[in-house]
């Protein structure tokens, strides 16, 4: 999961990197449905903790990976190559990921703009 993400849905992405990303994700999570555990005590078994905590961990991952495939723009440190524009007018907006069955649903929520207007980000320049 962790080289899946780094190499799929890190600073620099694009539409290839991001679907391979959530295809392993999906493969992941089809895996995980055969973890068994050999410790079945409910005293401190790491073992389950650590088996939720994958579990969890993978569902993030997923939201993650679909929320920045459905997201066609730059925004902050986060570059999308094949999408180098920012676009506030489509993606000024909170992403929302849903569990469902199969992959997430992704919707998006306004954001309110309070105190501080959003500004580009732009490295190296003055």
């Amino acid at each position: 999961m962790t080289k899946a993400m780094e190499e799929g849905a890190g600073i620099y992405r694009d539409e290839d990197s991001l679907q391979q990303t959530c295809n392993t994700i999906r493969e992941l999570k089809e895996r995980f449905g055969n973890v068994e555990l050999a410790d079945h005590s409910l005293t401190f078994n790491t073992e389950l903790t650590t088996a939720l905590e994958l579990e969890y961990m993978l569902d993030v991952a997923e939201a993650l990976a679909h929320s920045a495939l459905s997201r066609r723009e730059s925004r902050g440190s986060h570059q999308r190559t094949d999408y180098p524009e920012r676009d506030d007018e489509q993606f000024l907006r909170h992403s929302m990921a849903y569990q469902a069955d199969g992959d997430p649903r992704i919707e998006y929520l306004d954001v309110v703009i309070t105190r501080w207007p959003p500004g580009e980000r732009v490295y190296g320049s003055k």
